[in-house]
């Protein structure tokens, strides 16, 4: 019986290894980083990705749907190990760029394993150096209601979550992510406007008492709030926690 349960214990052990390596592949490190600032555009000759496993030659997607994607001739090279990609890059100073890492989401195509896993898709999000014009440079936060780290916050009285920006936004999409105790709620199926000027965001939820949220505003993944021009949010995290009604 011993020997059995030995043998059981391997084999759900081994099972629990495949699993994590038939996962997606991941990201491991990016140049420029996810959402740097002061990029030199003389240096950055080019944009590398690179993965935690070998990656299939030949597939691979830098450029997604109609984003802010610096100008390239497309030129790609790939690492000896597989496992990193090069792209030859043309930078501006004082500018936004977006690279829709496997954005389009075409089966078959843009960056994926030797099993032919492909990656999520993701948002390499960054800005080089020098004097931007107002409209290139990214959006801000002026404020939130409730505010970051505010303390009993009367749910009678708050029915939803607002954002004011300094600029217009564009109105159709939001990239807010909302947790629960934790929890995450799925903020796409909530109502959410934007003010007749574009730029006050309101997601329309109800809040429960004695409850802490987390509220994320644009990621790696999503960068739903982004200005007229397609200029991004760059990411902001508050919280606060709501009391009993009164």
């Amino acid at each position: 019986m011993r020997a059995a349960t030995s043998t059981w214990t391997v084999l759900l052990l081994a099972s629990v290894v495949f699993a994590a390596a038939a996962g997606s592949p991941t990201i491991v490190s990016t140049s420029p980083k996810f959402w740097e600032v002061s990029v030199s555009p003389a240096r950055q000759q080019t944009v590398r990705v690179s993965f935690d496993r070998p990656m299939r030659s030949g597939f691979w997607d830098f450029i997604g749907n109609n984003i802010l994607s610096p100008p390239s001739n497309f030129e790609v090279t790939q690492s000896p190990d597989l496992k990193s990609f090069e792209m030859k890059v043309t930078l501006e100073p004082g500018k936004v760029y977006i690279l829709g890492l496997n954005e389009r989401g075409i089966a078959g195509v843009g960056f994926q394993d030797t099993r032919g896993v492909a990656i999520k898709p993701a948002y390499l999000v960054f800005q080089t150096a020098g004097n931007a014009k107002p409209e290139d440079t990214p959006p801000h936060v002026l404020s939130t209601l409730p505010g970051n780290a505010t303390q009993n916050v009367n749910p009678a009285q708050t029915q939803a979550i607002t954002v004011q920006f300094d600029r217009v936004m564009e109105t159709k999409k939001h990239g807010m992510h909302l947790w629960e105790n934790k929890t995450q709620v799925d903020a796409k199926k909530v109502p959410f406007s934007y003010s007749a000027d574009g730029k006050i965001f309101t997601l329309n939820y109800p809040l429960k008492s004695s409850t802490r949220y987390d509220v994320e505003m644009n990621s790696t993944e999503d960068i739903g709030f982004t200005a007229t021009n397609r200029t991004p949010l760059w990411p902001v995290r508050f919280s606060f926690t709501t009391g009993q009604p009164h």
